[in-house]
């Protein structure tokens, strides 16, 4: 009877304490990673390419996923975003544009959108823009950089965007894609790119595209070009030749 009541007493004290789960340190923001990232080495970096886009894009935007480390808020939160100045190449409102960001009330997660401008000069080379989160009011301190399981730390705080609007002749072009599209030009390239959607045609490989897929992607390019050059003076490639796809 002794031993009941000295655990009713035990047990009495206990539900008089206060137990509170909210987060006690100070309130940060970070970017998040994809795991297969972390494994690739690209974990930090994000690469995009307008060559696969009609020619009518001028723009699009990058999404970076952000998570808060403390409470959500019934608030809208500011989040700070700054170039970095020193590893950027990127001009500002010619290759791209920040916008207003922030955490949004009741949320833990959320996405900041970065637009990327297709300005001509990224025909010729690519553009590196860096992006650093910066501590605010609304969240005083950064994260610490990450130990990952190959013991290299990553930071949490930086992603750096690698864009550009460049063709690159595929490998297997002169041996095999020939017999679908003819003589090779840039402008041939960039025209089947923004017919399909892609400028890659691998023939090996798990993603290995088989004949009859090329014979339709033959088909379908070949009637786009028609479809322009009715309503267009005749397309022709970098070296005056007029395109023609077989």
């Amino acid at each position: 009877m002794k031993k009941i009541l000295v655990l009713l007493l035990f047990l009495t004290a206990c539900s008089k304490i206060d137990i509170s789960t909210s987060y006690k340190g100070q309130e940060s923001v970070y970017f998040i990673y994809n795991i297969n990232d972390v494994y690739s080495g690209g974990i930090d970096s994000i690469t995009y390419t307008f060559v696969d886009k009609a020619s009518t894009v001028t723009q699009d935007t990058v999404w970076l996923p952000v998570r808060i480390a403390g409470n959500t808020t019934t608030y809208d939160r500011a989040i700070k975003l700054a170039v970095v100045a020193n590893q950027t190449t990127a001009l500002p409102n010619t290759q791209y544009k920040l916008l207003d960001y922030n955490m949004p009330g009741n949320a833990f997660a959320t996405r900041l959108g970065v637009v990327l401008l297709r300005d001509a000069s990224l025909q010729d080379t690519s553009a590196t823009l860096t992006l650093g989160l910066q501590p605010s009011a609304d969240f005083p301190v950064l994260m610490k950089d990450t130990l990952m399981g190959d013991g290299a730390f990553y930071n949490r705080n930086q992603v750096r965007i690698i864009f550009n609007d460049r063709l690159i002749k595929p490998g297997n072009w002169d041996t095999y894609l020939v017999i679908f599209f003819g003589t090779y030009s840039e402008t041939k390239l960039r025209f089947i790119a923004s017919v399909l959607g892609v400028s890659t045609f691998p023939s090996s490989g798990p993603n290995a595209l088989g004949y009859p897929t090329l014979q339709y992607y033959q088909n379908t390019v070949r009637n786009a070009l028609l479809e322009y050059n009715a309503n267009h003076a005749a397309l022709t490639d970098e070296n005056g030749n007029p395109v023609v796809i077989p």
